[in-house]
């Protein structure tokens, strides 16, 4: 097999890199949450309306968005590689699971500022949100969501085993849980925003848990 030789200096700038995303990408996140100008877990009608009130905050937050999601992918590697070092078969099943999240699926909030941008009435938006949630042949993807968070929870249970902080490998655990239920529950941004802060701890404690390369003598 080749292998393809990399300098200490490369690849300390890639770990470096790395142990940013996995911190940047979860807390983007949370900051779109804790300084949104509305509640950001209402649902349908509700949310239509407290979205289009506030339209004008949406394109800088759409491009924070951007940058979270790019620096997923990164995240999840620098997380994998820990997780697998702890036990290997459940970490290599979670870093599966959880690349489901980068998958593109549809952004209700674009669907939302597009029909605001050509005046439809809040009934009709929430209307036209449903049915792209739930009556398109692939709607079922947007469940998926949630195997990405199981992904990060056996991650998280790998990463028990490793040479990472146990604190870091407990939050990579509890956040996925403690995410959705802000929204299920409709609790408030400050305490939605509280589990991604979690989520972005475990993140990065993982990721600092990546190997320092060294000049070979």
């Amino acid at each position: 097999m080749t292998t393809v030789e990399t300098s200490a200096t490369t690849a300390g700038f890639t770990r470096v890199a790395m142990i940013a995303c996995a911190v940047l990408s979860p807390l983007l996140v949370a900051l779109s949450l804790l300084f949104a100008p509305f509640q950001s877990t209402l649902d349908g009608e509700p949310y239509v309306r407290a979205f289009t009130a506030h339209l004008g905050s949406y394109p800088l937050w759409s491009w924070v968005g951007v940058v979270s999601s790019a620096a997923l992918i990164p995240a999840l590697l620098a997380v994998g590689q820990v997780a697998r070092s702890g036990r290997p078969v459940l970490g290599l099943a979670g870093m599966i699971l959880a690349f489901i999240l980068p998958l593109p699926v549809i952004d209700t909030d674009e669907v939302i500022y597009a029909a605001s941008r050509i005046v439809l009435d809040a009934p009709t938006t929430n209307k036209l949100v449903t049915e792209l949630n739930e009556g398109l042949p692939t709607a079922i993807l947007g469940f998926t969501f949630f195997l990405g968070l199981i992904g990060l929870v056996l991650m998280g249970v790998a990463a028990l085993s490793s040479a990472t902080p146990k604190w870091a490998a407990v939050a990579m655990i509890v956040a996925p849980f403690l995410i959705p239920v802000a929204w299920l529950a409709q609790l408030s941004n400050m305490v939605a925003g509280a589990a991604w802060l979690i989520l972005t701890a475990g993140m990065g404690g993982l990721a600092l848990a990546l190997p320092i390369a060294r000049e070979k003598a």
